[in-house]
């Protein structure tokens, strides 16, 4: 029953968020973090709490003022987390109201934006301008301030973060004192990834380039071929990433590359509805397989929605191609291994879900993305430096998905995979971030007693993964 109950819910919230999603010509995702009823609840719904205090500045005196005054303060932008990153001790702090453009500068293509900005309103912001972004993540409903904090990546040749677009933030620290910094700046770096331990961002000033098309397609073929062309289809393509399926021999190759040609017509509805049928059959049909005990069997049935998403190999603008924004109910658990590394340990993750697929456990696939060397806008990004091959592990939120997160953060420990600290990061510590991160890790904890010596930014999540707020911090650092 505990099952059932289960797969209904994720069938009921998928389906209102593909429908409110639709309704508001995609301006609201149900499923989107929020504070109602004095209650915060995240994306998934997993942290559900009553703040002390709840707070929606809209100004960034508002926030010196607030921090100066409260003893512990955790903010959140579109609430778009898998971790109890956004749970407080005391105030929580929402930027929903702090939002909207400072300033724009044509002449060097940037514009300046207050950090609870929604990244569909920046791209908005800079198509004003004849700009866009050079690429992007997958969701365009998290904060421009939120995305950074977790050093969101996308996938590329030459490209990986959209802290690479990024040219400078101002931040209050945990004395109320207001900084401006650059990427060549120790602060920025610790900002960058640093999931608000340093301060509270709240102005971004971001580089554009000129607004382009995109064309993206999507294959399926066997892994075999993916593992022996990698390299090549890396080269060959400037965006790239798989979908890997336990019990299969087969993936998804999904390609973006900048294009000349002219947009499909209905390309952004079309778009919407392969997302959506997508989201809908893994909801239904995935989670259905899964629970019983179908999967092993039903290696078919994978090329029945590719026959759908073919549909999808559309010329679209750079933003609509790089946001697919997600509308089913899920957990990720994502980290970073050495490029070399990626499908010895991706077949180590779908080793391990299908030895404990008899326990019950919901439907599943890995998604691959790959982020090119030199990344150094941060101390604690998990993509910090190397050629890197992000293993995201992605679950329907349903029952038994607990069971393979616990047992993946041990193997992502012992084969030490770095973590990426916008998603699950249960039963991650100190000690392994140490481990993976060896000198940054003290530059950053070295920076977070400086700027905020009391830990007023700290919760029990931060104290987990950092370590408790030094007491021999020099307040007057600068």
């Amino acid at each position: 029953m505990v099952k059932v109950a289960s797969y209904l819910r994720v069938v009921m919230t998928t389906s209102i968020n593909i429908v409110a999603y639709a309704a508001t010509s995609g301006r609201f995702l149900w499923l989107e973090g929020r504070v109602r009823g004095g209650v915060f609840r995240n994306w998934a719904g997993g942290f559900r709490y009553v703040p002390r205090k709840f707070l929606r500045p809209t100004t960034q005196q508002e926030i010196v003022d607030l921090v100066r005054t409260a003893t512990s303060v955790r903010v959140f932008g579109s609430g778009h987390s898998f971790n109890d990153g956004v749970v407080s001790d005391d105030v929580l702090v929402s930027l929903e109201d702090y939002t909207g453009l400072v300033s724009r500068d044509v002449d060097r293509q940037q514009i300046t934006v207050r950090s609870g900005t929604r990244v569909r309103d920046v791209v908005e912001l800079l198509a004003h301008d004849g700009l866009a972004f050079a690429a992007l993540p997958s969701h365009d409903a998290q904060s421009i301030g939120g995305i950074l904090s977790t050093d969101v990546h996308g996938t590329g040749r030459d490209w990986g973060f959209v802290s690479e677009s990024v040219v400078g933030v101002t931040l209050v620290d945990g004395q109320g004192q207001v900084h401006q910094c650059g990427p060549s700046d120790d602060l920025f770096r610790a900002a960058v990834g640093g999931v608000g331990a340093v301060g509270i961002l709240t102005e971004v000033t971001i580089q554009g380039v000129p607004r382009f098309n995109v064309e993206q397609r999507v294959e399926l073929t066997d892994v075999s071929y993916v593992k022996e062309h990698l390299d090549r289809l890396l080269a060959d393509n400037e965006h790239f990433s798989l979908y890997l399926y336990p019990f299969s021999g087969t993936c998804q190759i999904n390609t973006w590359n900048c294009t000349e040609q002219q947009q499909t017509p209905r390309g952004d509805l079309r778009e919407f509805l392969h997302i959506s049928a997508d989201a809908w059959l893994a909801a239904t049909v995935g989670n259905a397989l899964a629970y019983c005990g179908l999967l092993p069997l039903s290696r078919s049935w994978r090329r029945f929605p590719f026959f759908i998403k073919r549909g999808s190999n559309l010329v679209l603008e750079s933003n609509k191609a790089f946001n697919r924004s997600i509308y089913h109910q899920h957990q990720e658990l994502e980290f970073t291994v050495a490029f070399d590394e990626v499908f010895p340990i991706a077949d180590r993750f779908l080793k391990l879900y299908e030895d404990l697929y008899s326990q019950g456990l919901p439907y599943t696939l890995l998604e691959v993305r790959f982020t090119p060397e030199g990344h150094d806008e941060t101390l604690l990004g998990a993509g910090r430096g190397r050629r890197s091959g992000w293993i995201d592990l992605v679950c329907n939120d349903s029952d038994g998905f607990e069971l393979y997160y616990a047992a993946a953060v041990d193997l992502i420990k012992e084969i030490g995979a770095r973590p990426h600290l916008g998603k699950f990061c249960d039963g991650m510590t100190a000690a392994d971030l140490e481990k993976v991160h060896g000198d940054t890790f003290q530059s950053f904890l070295d920076l977070v007693a400086a700027h905020d010596p009391s830990g007023k930014f700290a919760n029990a999540f931060t104290r987990r993964l950092f370590g408790p707020p030094s007491p021999d911090a020099n307040a007057g650092a600068a």
